[in-house]
Parts: structure tokens; C-alpha cells; sequence
């Protein structure tokens, strides 16, 4: 918890309390007269790893709830992680973190390739393991085996069993259903332009000029605030004049963001108004993110050079643009062949 005890100075009053996941007791510490709101959060951080009483002899599963603890992970989110580790870290769950070796981890993830779960969870699954693991070297000083630990590669069949996509008419007709001037913007930007959402909640009005976006950074929430994008590199997306013209009036209103003004989108909000839109249009359901995979597909569809696409969606590579679309590509490869007989006959 952190409150603000004197306005006028900016003195903050900070209190955690920590669960010991090894005796359920709970450990309450306190600290008063911290200088400003970002002192205060950090102070918070470390209080969180501090009160733990963590060692490298302690088992995985305590290294686990003490990393949480110093994320401030929401309820919601430690389900998540708890069904992670035990569905498909469980065998190694209660090992002393420090005796966990790459040979293991490695072992490990051989096993874990064999699991009947998709592509994105095993992932995801990793994820989590190397995060523990990297938490446990910083703050403790071990060694970190999971460096080991590498991604699977999605198959194409998942690839295309996830993505969906909209064409414009589509599109159109969500659009249509979605009653808040503010969120129609937003969701215009991430079909017309494939930017991911991330960026676009973080846009500010100085990233926009006339027929252009810079995308530099990206945002989830104000709490969490503006970071490098993705790829940590930064891209200029050209706009259409439509859109161009529907964002102009957004300029004039107060606050830094774009989109909000004083305050950033919320995915929360933005979700709500996504699905809520979906079911009142009937069209098709898909994910938001599934905006950005339509932007491609339909300008691949278009027969769109694949390097401008690249470029327009900030990968960090052409293969990657090429492995994420490569079911596509067969179409522009038949469209080619097409051109070749047709020139040949004339």
C-alpha cells in the first residue's frame, strides 16, 4: 500500500504485507517519509523482496510465490502462474532451486515438447520458468540454468487455426456497431495500420503528423506506463487521408495521449468495447490482436510487396513476416505464375 501523508512536501507512507508460502504467516513492514510517488513504488518493490525470507536452499515453489510477491501480481494473474508450474512444471516444483541444473531443464523441456498442449502455452509455460529462475540469480546470487531453455517454433496448421482475420466489409460492419466515438479511432488505427495495441494506447499527440504516425513506444496500462516497443526499434506508419482526418480533432483535446487525453486507453475498457461491438454486429469473433494479422492479410491479399509489409508491421525481420504469412503466400506465388503464362501468350 502506498498513501501520500503530506501533499504539500510529497511525502509517501509505504506498508507491504508479505505471506511466508512455507508457514502462511503473514509479515507486515512499514516506512514513512519517502520523497515522491516513484521513490515510493521502487521502496515498495524492494520491501516486497526484502521482507521475504527466501534462500537458495528453499524449494522452486517458494522462489515462485516470493517472485509474485515482488511483481505484484494480481490474484488473477497468480491462478495463472499456479496453473502453469503445476500442470507442467510440477515434477520439479519442490527441488531446492539451486540444485535444478540445465541438464534437468533441458531434460524438462524435452518432456515438455511431448505434452498435449499448444504451441503458445508450452511457451508461455517457459516463459514463466526462466522468469523465477532469472528473479532467483538477481536477487540471490545463483547461477541461472535456465538460460538453457529455449521457445518452440509455432507449426503452420497453429499459426493459421489461431489467426483470424476480417476483410474490410467486415470490419465495416463492427465498426459500425461501436458506440463510443473515442474506442471506433482507436479500433480504425489497428486495422488501417496493423499496429499492435500496445502501441497504439501509448500514442502520443506529438507522434502524429499530418498522414503519419511514430510509433516509439508501447503501453498496457498508466500504471505499468511507456516502454520500448516489441522489437525496441521505432517506425513511421503512413496513414490514409480518412483516417488522417477522423484523428485531427483529437489534437485539441487536453492531456498528452491520443487516444484518452489525460489518460491512456485501458485494455479493460478497450476489451469491452471490442466484444461488445463483435455480438452486436454478428460478425465472426476474433481477437484484437487478430485487427493487425487482417491489416497484413488483406494488403498480402492485395499483392502488397511482402518488405513493405515488414516494414509497416515494425518485425524485427522478413522472416518472421514470411513464417507468420507463409500460408498466404501460396496465392501470391499462383497470382505470379498466372502473370508469367498470361505474358507468355501475349
Amino acid at each position: 500500500m502506498i498513501k501520500c501523508t503530506d501533499e504539500k512536501k510529497q511525502l509517501y507512507f509505504v506498508q507491504i504485507k508479505v505471506k511466508d508460502p512455507i508457514t502462511g504467516n503473514w509479515k507486515t513492514k512499514k516506512k514513512r517519509g519517502i520523497q515522491g510517488k516513484r521513490n515510493a513504488q521502487a521502496e515498495e518493490r524492494q520491501m516486497m523482496i526484502d521482507a521475504s525470507s527466501a534462500t537458495t536452499a528453499d524449494s522452486f515453489r517458494a522462489i515462485w510465490h516470493f517472485w509474485e510477491n515482488a511483481e505484484q501480481a494480481s490474484a488473477e494473474m497468480k491462478r495463472h502462474y499456479k496453473e502453469h508450474f503445476e500442470i507442467r512444471f510440477k515434477d520439479y516444483l519442490d527441488e531446492p532451486i539451486e540444485k535444478i541444473t540445465r541438464t534437468q531443464l533441458t531434460g524438462w523441456r524435452v518432456e515438455l515438447a511431448q505434452m498435449d498442449f499448444a504451441t503458445k502455452t508450452k511457451n508461455m509455460t517457459i516463459t514463466y520458468v526462466k522468469s523465477v529462475f532469472r528473479f532467483a540469480a538477481e536477487t540471490y546470487g545463483i547461477k541461472n540454468p535456465a538460460t538453457v531453455l529455449r521457445s518452440f517454433k509455432r507449426s503452420n496448421d497453429e499459426v493459421m487455426t489461431e489467426m483470424k482475420v476480417w476483410s474490410p466489409e467486415e470490419y465495416s460492419a463492427f465498426r459500425s456497431a461501436v458506440d463510443n466515438p473515442l474506442y471506433a479511432m482507436f479500433f480504425d488505427t489497428l486495422f488501417w495500420t496493423g499496429m499492435r495495441r500496445g502501441e497504439a494506447i501509448a500514442l502520443q499527440k506529438e507522434d502524429f503528423t499530418d498522414g503519419w504516425l511514430n510509433v516509439r513506444a508501447s503501453q498496457r496500462t498508466m500504471k505499468e506506463g511507456r516502454k520500448p516497443t516489441k522489437t525496441k526499434q521505432r517506425r513511421n506508419v503512413q496513414i490514409d487521408s480518412v483516417l488522417n482526418d477522423e484523428l485531427k480533432p483529437l489534437l485539441k483535446e487536453p492531456g498528452n495521449y491520443l487516444f484518452g487525453g489525460e489518460t491512456a486507453l485501458g485494455p479493460t475498457a478497450i476489451d469491452s468495447h471490442f466484444r461488445k461491438a463483435i455480438k452486436k454486429s454478428g460478425v465472426s469473433p476474433i481477437r484484437i490482436h487478430d485487427l493487425r494479422h487482417s491489416h497484413a492479410t488483406w494488403l498480402i491479399n492485395q499483392g502488397v510487396n511482402i518488405v513493405a509489409v515488414s516494414r509497416r508491421l515494425g518485425h524485427s525481420s522478413i522472416e518472421q513476416t514470411l513464417q507468420t504469412y507463409t500460408h498466404l503466400l501460396k496465392g501470391t506465388e499462383e497470382k505470379l505464375m498466372e502473370e508469367i503464362e498470361n505474358a507468355k501468350k501475349k
